[in-house]
C-alpha cells in the first residue's frame, strides 16, 4: 500500500500540477508568430490553414463570452464549421477579421479592404492572466480577452478565451 502511495507522489502529483499551469504571454506570441501568413505576389489569400477560426453558428462569436479559437496544421482543415468568423495574421501584430459560411453553396466570406477589418493585437500578463486586447486602426481597444488554456493535438492547437468586454 505504501508502494501505491509513493507512485501517487512521485508520478501523478507533478502530472496533476503541471496541467494547472497557465498559458504565458510568450505561448501566445508563439501561436501568434506561427500563425503568420505568407504574402504571395504583395496579396493575402483569404482565409488561410493558419487563420484562427471561431465557430460563429447563430452568431456565437458575437454573442458568447467564453470562445475557442482552432488554428489548424499544415495538411489538415476542420470542415464542421459551418458559420466561421476567422483572424488571419499577416504580421506578428497585426489581422484581418474576416467572416465565412462553408454549408450554403457557393461557399461566401466577407471581409473588406477599409481599415475598418484590419486589427492589431496587444498581448500582456496582469496579475499572472495573460490578456489579448483588439485594436481598431485609431488604436480604440474594440475587444478584450483572457487566455484560459492553449492545448495542442496532432490536427490543430485550440485556445480557449474569455472575454473580459466587448466595445463594438
Amino acid at each position: 500500500m505504501n508502494n501505491y502511495k509513493l507512485i501517487y507522489i512521485v508520478f501523478l502529483f507533478p502530472i496533476c500540477l503541471f496541467a494547472q499551469i497557465k498559458p504565458t504571454k510568450s505561448t501566445i506570441q508563439k501561436v501568434v508568430k506561427n500563425s503568420v501568413v505568407e504574402m504571395e505576389k504583395g496579396k493575402l489569400n483569404l482565409p488561410s490553414n493558419k487563420s484562427w477560426e471561431f465557430n460563429n453558428i447563430d452568431n456565437l462569436y458575437f454573442k458568447k463570452d467564453s470562445l475557442n479559437a482552432f488554428v489548424y496544421k499544415e495538411g489538415t482543415k476542420h470542415k464542421s464549421l459551418c458559420e466561421v468568423v476567422d483572424w488571419t495574421f499577416y504580421r506578428k501584430n497585426a489581422f484581418v477579421f474576416g467572416q465565412g459560411s462553408n454549408c450554403k453553396e457557393p461557399t461566401t466570406r466577407k471581409v473588406t479592404r477599409n481599415p475598418k477589418d484590419y486589427y492589431t493585437i496587444s498581448i500582456y500578463t496582469v496579475e499572472n492572466e495573460t490578456m489579448i486586447d483588439i485594436l481598431r486602426y485609431d488604436k480604440m481597444i474594440v475587444e478584450s480577452f483572457i487566455v484560459i488554456e492553449v492545448s495542442e493535438t496532432e490536427d490543430c492547437t485550440e485556445i480557449k478565451l474569455v472575454r473580459r468586454f466587448n466595445g463594438n
